[in-house]
């Protein structure tokens, strides 16, 4: 049958326009399995070891229970700086800031012990309190880090926040002089984005002044999460006051490597590239890295600070390395969620970013190129997917394919996240996939459900329920249309109908004939044949079509016995009744012929047509010259001769019609053999002698057939024959054959 696609390209193109709406309309669900389903390529592709060039120290538990609960006394810290230092670290980024004075204790307890002796009237005033005030001065821990800062012999970042919640609070903006001191240096303005565009900060906490003022490096250790929580982006810039300033990892960067200059470029949809010396840093319009994850927790080389402070950690394992100094304490909640792991330190993640930017392992998700590949993605499978569906039909088909393209698709994610580091959309394509498969699938099961409707409308009448069930089970085994097939076909007829018709009243007659037909249609139905019509009191049926039937001719020839056996049973009832007694004639043929829905546009039937069809209408009118109920070709004779017993009843040659057909009656099945057997070889013998000019002893031979079958109408057709020929004996060019000259 053939199919119009046209519904199925309108739906697949809907589908599409709807997913890449939904696509720029962000939806929060979607969203958040897209989110999931990035994670799944870190699980999936396992663990990467650091080079071992960027390590962190830690202020972790066992540094809190040997130096004292947190925040340490700054001079412990300046201790710490001092000793990093000592290792041979290449350059320290702290994961923190000193936002307030710091307590000040040892100071605070000096002053206090130089007022209680200046309320003692024994106190000599004079040297010993100079000396006191002097060594206060040198107990103030504020002044000690701000020395060690001064005095360090490597670069130190020291970290700043920014806030982004308007409606919460912030500090004041720091001094103008701040500001410029921690913002880039070089920034490229094409054009500057409005304001939204970058990630914007409404406040931000700077190191108290004494600490700044000698620290030439500072960058925010602002950290961003996912709406799940889950930590995939760090920011690289954040712009405050009409400025922008580098994350904690970027300015680490900078001031480890100076010949590497930090060159950010900007335009009106944001960052556009971010250089470190001749490296170009992927970022998204707002300026974040796509965070190359490594693993789980811990898996950068790191170092306990308490063992740092007392020289208890290996003299090399700090060497040459970038430093970044935080905290991994569970009380103090600086822990992340990541793909990896869901407590993860904070701290390792501005390790991840500079081993991401040093070594280059780049993951990918541009502003700027991104959604023209998710387009493309979207697109793309909705096409492959409905090219496919031109082929392959049936839903089972369609949603092996629907599987193997999902799964490609995923494949295909994956091997661009390992070796272009590229992040392409995951849910959108699988999902206007999944759409199309659903729309198509919709369009198909109603499809096949108006035209399982259509074959019960049009056979549900003409054919047995259990065809009707094959044909929808089995719809490939059915063709609608004209096409020429092998077929029997069957057509009965009451004899005497018309003068049986004026005898008695319409209304008996019409409850008579339904009857009738009703019980002989249900032994076509039976035999799973298909009732073509009723032509008045006739009966046209047919076999091996619409559905293919190897034993079409069988079918038909035990269909006309079982007919005959229901008439029987029929007539007895009628007697009884007091009805009239109707006899019927079948014929059969089989043969090619055209088969299918023929008519006009507004009405039409299943029906054959063909010289075979005809033949087998004239079959049935010679069962009253022959006196049988049942004559069929020898066409359908030869599929049926093992099956059945019959035997020949004449060779004739009907009107129209240029070669001769030899004719059978059917008897009955091969189980009656045996009461067959004996007369059926005599009359064989007779048929033989006949047509051997021997008409003298074929008379004889069908004389005894009368012996078992009184009255016999071939064997007396024959007599008849004998007698006429021996009476009239005719020349050498006689025939055997019968010439019928009226249908």
């Amino acid at each position: 049958m053939k199919r119009n696609y046209h519904w199925e390209i309108f739906l697949v193109t809907l589908s599409t326009m709807v997913m890449i709406s939904l696509y720029f309309l962000v939806v929060p669900f979607l969203e958040f399995v897209e989110l999931k389903a990035w994670d799944l390529h870190f699980k999936q592709r396992g663990v990467i070891q650091p080079s071992g060039k960027v390590a962190f120290v830690t202020i972790d538990e066992e540094s809190v229970n040997r130096e004292g609960r947190w925040p340490w006394p700054r001079r412990n810290i300046a201790l710490l700086f001092k000793t990093v230092q000592e290792y041979g670290a290449r350059v320290i980024g702290l994961d923190m800031g000193f936002f307030e004075e710091d307590l000040k204790l040892r100071q605070y307890a000096i002053l206090d012990i130089k007022t209680k002796l200046q309320s003692d009237p024994s106190f000599a005033a004079g040297l010993i309190s100079e000396r006191l005030d002097a060594l206060a001065k040198n107990e103030d821990d504020d002044v000690i880090m701000s020395t060690t800062l001064k005095q360090s012999s490597i670069p130190i970042v020291l970290g700043n926040f920014f806030y982004f919640d308007k409606d919460a609070f912030y500090p004041p903006s720091p001094p103008p002089e701040v500001l410029d001191k921690a913002k880039f240096s070089a920034v490229r303005i094409i054009q500057n984005p409005p304001v939204g565009y970058l990630n914007d900060a409404v406040g931000m906490e700077a190191n108290i002044p004494i600490i700044e003022q000698v620290a030439p490096y500072m960058g925010s250790f602002n950290v961003f999460a996912d709406p799940d929580g889950t930590v995939r982006w760090m920011p690289l810039v954040i712009r405050y006051e009409n400025r922008l300033f580098p994350s904690l990892a970027l300015e680490t960067l900078k001031a480890g490597f100076p010949e590497n200059p930090v060159i950010v470029s900007m335009d009106n949809q944001g960052i556009q590239r971010i250089n470190f010396g001749a490296v170009s840093i992927p970022t998204n319009n707002r300026g974040d890295i796509l965070v190359n994850h490594y693993g789980l927790g811990y898996l950068f080389p790191h170092f306990s600070a308490v063992q740092i402070m007392r020289r208890e950690a290996p003299a090399d394992c700090l060497k040459d390395r970038i430093i970044i100094i935080g905290i991994t304490t569970e009380g103090l909640h600086d822990m992340r969620p990541t793909p990896f792991f869901p407590s993860f330190p904070g701290v390792e993640l501005h390790c991840a970013v500079i081993e991401n930017i040093l070594n280059q392992q780049f993951l990918n998700r541009s502003d700027r190129i991104a959604p023209l590949f998710d387009m493309v993605a979207i697109i793309s499978v909705s096409v492959i997917f409905l090219l496919f569906s031109f082929v392959w039909q049936g839903i089972l088909p369609m949603t092996v394919v629907m599987t193997i393209l999902t799964g490609s698709y995923i494949c295909i994610t994956h091997f661009a996240f390992l070796s272009f580091g590229t992040w392409l959309n995951h849910v959108y394509p699988v999902c206007n996939l999944l759409l199309c498969y659903t729309g198509i699938s919709a369009r198909r099961f109603l499809r096949e459900e108006r035209e399982k409707h259509m074959i019960r409308q049009t056979f549900g009448l003409y054919v047995h329920r259990s065809v009707v069930e094959e044909m929808l089970e089995h719809p490939e085994r059915l063709r609608l249309g004209g096409e020429k097939k092998e077929l029997s076909v069957l057509f009965s007829d009451i004899r005497g109908f018309t003068s049986l018709s004026e005898k008695i009243p319409p209304e008996e007659l019409v409850s008579q004939l339904n009857e009738y037909l009703t019980r002989m249609t249900y032994m076509v139905f039976e035999q799973h044949g298909t009732l073509d019509k009723y032509i008045g009191d006739a009966i046209m049926a047919i076999f091996g079509a619409p559905l293919v039937q190897e034993d079409h001719a069988l079918r038909a020839c035990c269909t006309a016995l079982d007919m005959i056996k229901t008439l029987d049973d029929l007539q007895n009832s009628w007697r009884k009744q007091g009805k009239p007694i109707l006899n019927i004639g079948i014929g059969i043929n089989s043969g090619w012929m055209i088969v299918g829905n023929m008519g006009s546009e507004r009405r039409f039937d299943y029906t054959v047509l063909g010289d075979n069809v005809n033949l087998a209408s004239r079959l049935e009118g010679l069962t009253k010259m022959y006196g049988v109920s049942i004559i069929v070709s020898g066409t359908t004779w030869e599929s049926v001769k093992h099956q059945l017993v019959g035997r020949e009843l004449d060779v004739v040659r009907v009107k129209g019609k240029l070669n001769p057909v030899p004719i059978y009656q059917i008897m009955g099945r091969n189980s009656d053999l045996a009461i067959f057997d004996e007369p059926l070889e005599t009359y064989r013998k007779g048929m033989k002698d006949f047509r051997n000019r021997n008409w003298s002893y074929a008379q004889t031979l069908f004389k005894h057939v009368e012996d078992w079958w009184p009255g016999d109408p071939p064997s007396c057709l024959y007599q008849q024959r004998c007698r006429d020929l021996l009476a009239n004996p005719p020349g050498e060019e006689w025939s055997f054959i019968t010439i019928l000259d009226h249908k």
